[in-house]
C-alpha cells in the first residue's frame, strides 16, 4: 500500500500519545537553541512526506510490531521513529542526543 498522506503521532511512552502542544513544549524545553529546533521541524517534515525514504537500517520493532528506524537531525541528535505503512502513521518515540535515544 502506498500512502499519499502520512499522519504523525508523538508518543510519550509506549502507551500514551503526546498532544502536539505538549510535544512542542517538550522540544522548547529540551532544545533551547532555535537552530536545533528548526532542524527538528525540518526533519519531521521529511518524515511526514516519506518516512521510508530515510530508513537506513531497521532497529527492531515497536510495541505494535512496526519496524523502527532513526534519522539524524544534527551530528549528535536523532529521531527514533516507527512506521505503520498499513495505516499511514509515523510514530515518533524519542528525539534527543545519541546516548538518550540509543541508551548508554
Amino acid at each position: 500500500m502506498v500512502c499519499e498522506k502520512w499522519k504523525i503521532r508523538f508518543m510519550r511512552s509506549s502507551t500514551r500519545e503526546m498532544s502536539a502542544e505538549d510535544f512542542q513544549n517538550y522540544i522548547i524545553e529540551e532544545f533551547p537553541n532555535p537552530k536545533v529546533r528548526r532542524s527538528i521541524r525540518e526533519t519531521l517534515k521529511l518524515l511526514i512526506d516519506n518516512p521510508l525514504a530515510y530508513a537506513r537500517e531497521k532497529l527492531g520493532r515497536d510495541i505494535h510490531g512496526n519496524p523502527m528506524f532513526s534519522i539524524e537531525v544534527t551530528g549528535d541528535i536523532r529521531i527514533l521513529y516507527s512506521v505503520d505503512s498499513k495505516n499511514c502513521v509515523v510514530f515518533i518515540w524519542e528525539i534527543g542526543f545519541y546516548k538518550k535515544v540509543y541508551g548508554p
